[in-house]
């Protein structure tokens, strides 16, 4: 019986996360980074981030990291003793951090696993199908695609780098066959960074017309007469063997003895206690700011926005307490950078239900020493309630009356320098004008077709511009309200 959308939203998430791959994208996308005594740090810090945005992003309530064995103690190698030899050695600065990656994954309370004889595809293989066979949506986290041939019911392959969430259509667009078939195709094709040999002169692209048009490598290898091409049938004689033997070393496995219970694999607090020493020891401070909790009893709130005179805005926001955080995000038509940076603001001590001690964070001068230095010089001379003393007035007053129900602190961080609350920020302000722009543009088609249709139209969003003035229009002001932007 078919799954029902309100099933699929809650079956169990679980994400099976690739740790090769993370490492060594983290260790060539990340460079130059060590501690002052020279302790290589670069991998370990893109991995831990890495990690952290999927966490944030995704919050999963299952996860597990899946670690590779030597290449040299797999099965493949004993069928294959070519198999993977033209990679070279794992580089000394690496090597150097990956026990450091371990003990991270460790104090993040995440199940790491690893089995003897197996490659790590293998271990997600048979994980992910017995999970999904159980009713959970499960996720495979790498960018390996030699692991969309696991893809099908209730199993996606998200590619984090490229933003890539694969299922079985993707993987036709990408392979031109299913996700079953996809071995098929590389056992006559070969693998380049498998050093799986396949057949000389089939290429991918040949491969998954012969496997599409004979149903299988074993069909193709069957029905070879009928290939065109003199040589190519010569070479599906002489390589058959290969090709079998390729597929082998390209098929994953799903009969790894591997057995946790579900609720191993449950996402769990990090143990502080062991996770922020190591981050000081390896000098990752915003790392380690990233997972310090708030003060007891204080709510800390990230704020940052954007826009334009003539563009639409967006802000975001992440609310934090304890072990708990919320993200809020909204979208303008059209927004001035300011007029945004100070609704953040408004959101985030909006969205609290009683008084509290609140540090609110924000890379806007303008906000932080508005609210700082300027706001208490406007109450008392009455320009903050005198029509028009003010630019963004309204937000203003907003701000003074939300300030005084909770005991706040404004303080000022270094924007999109590698501030981990900033940045999430920032890209949910980014993301809140991607959507709000698709759903403008989707009530502007529906009135456009509704028009054509000679029905009563939908109400298109009006971008209408925000109310501002520019410096040029008022006098300079000794509290900088007007000259800073």
């Amino acid at each position: 019986m078919p799954t029902s959308e309100t099933e699929v939203q809650t079956a169990p998430q679980l994400y099976l996360l690739d740790g090769s791959s993370y490492i060594y994208r983290a260790y060539y996308g990340v460079r130059d980074l060590a501690t002052a005594g020279g302790l290589p740090t670069n991998a370990v810090y893109g991995f831990t981030k890495m990690l952290l945005d999927l966490l944030q992003g995704q919050r999963p309530d299952h996860l597990a990291v899946v670690f590779e064995p030597p290449r040299e103690a797999t099965f493949r190698r004993e069928l294959y003793p070519g198999y993977k030899a033209q990679r070279e050695a794992v580089p000394a600065e690496l090597t150097l951090q990956l026990p450091y990656i371990r003990q991270l994954v460790a104090a993040l309370n995440i199940p790491a696993l690893e089995v003897p004889g197996f490659e790590a595809d293998d271990v997600i293989a048979t994980l992910a199908r017995r999970y999904a066979a159980q009713g959970c949506a499960v996720t495979v986290v790498s960018g390996d695609k030699d692991l969309l041939q696991i893809v099908g019911d209730g199993i996606t392959l998200l590619d984090t780098m490229k933003g890539q969430r694969s299922g079985p259509a993707e993987v036709v667009a990408r392979f031109g066959v299913p996700p079953e078939l996809v071995a098929d195709v590389l056992g006559l094709a070969g693998d380049t960074a498998d050093n799986i040999p396949g057949v000389p002169g089939i290429g991918e692209k040949t491969a998954a017309e012969l496997v599409r048009r004979f149903g299988s490598l074993d069909g193709v290898l069957k029905w070879r007469s009928l290939v065109n091409g003199k040589q190519r049938r010569a070479n599906l004689e002489t390589y058959a063997e290969q090709a079998r033997l390729s597929k082998v070393l390209a098929t994953v496995r799903y009969d790894v003895p591997l057995a946790p219970e579900l609720a191993a694999l449950r996402r769990q607090s990090p143990n502080l206690a062991a996770l922020l020493p190591l981050l000081q020891q390896l000098e990752l401070a915003a790392l380690a700011l990233a997972f310090t909790p708030p003060p007891p009893g204080v709510v800390e709130i990230y704020s940052d926005g954007s826009g334009r005179d003539s563009g639409p805005g967006g802000y975001g926001v992440i609310l934090r307490h304890g072990e708990n955080e919320k993200e809020l995000c909204g979208f303008e038509p059209v927004a001035t950078s300011q007029r945004m940076e100070l609704l953040a603001a408004i959101r985030g001590l909006e969205a609290l239900n009683k008084r509290r001690t609140v540090r609110l964070f924000s890379d806007s001068q303008y906000l932080v020493r508005g609210m700082r230095e300027w706001l208490p010089g406007w109450i008392r001379n009455g320009r903050l309630e005198t029509p028009e003393a003010l630019a963004n007035q309204d937000l203003w007053q907003q701000l003074a009356a939300l300030s005084r129900q909770h005991a706040v602190s404004w303080e000022w961080v270094r924007g999109h320098a590698g501030h981990p609350f900033n940045e999430r920020c920032d890209q949910l302000a980014k993301r809140a004008v991607e959507t709000g722009l698709q759903a403008a543009a989707l009530l502007q088609s529906e009135a456009v077709r509704a028009e054509a249709a000679n029905v009563e139209p939908v109400v298109p969003v009006t971008l209408a511009p925000v109310p501002h003035r520019v410096d040029a229009d008022f006098e300079s002001e000794d509290d900088g309200q007007l000259r800073l932007c």
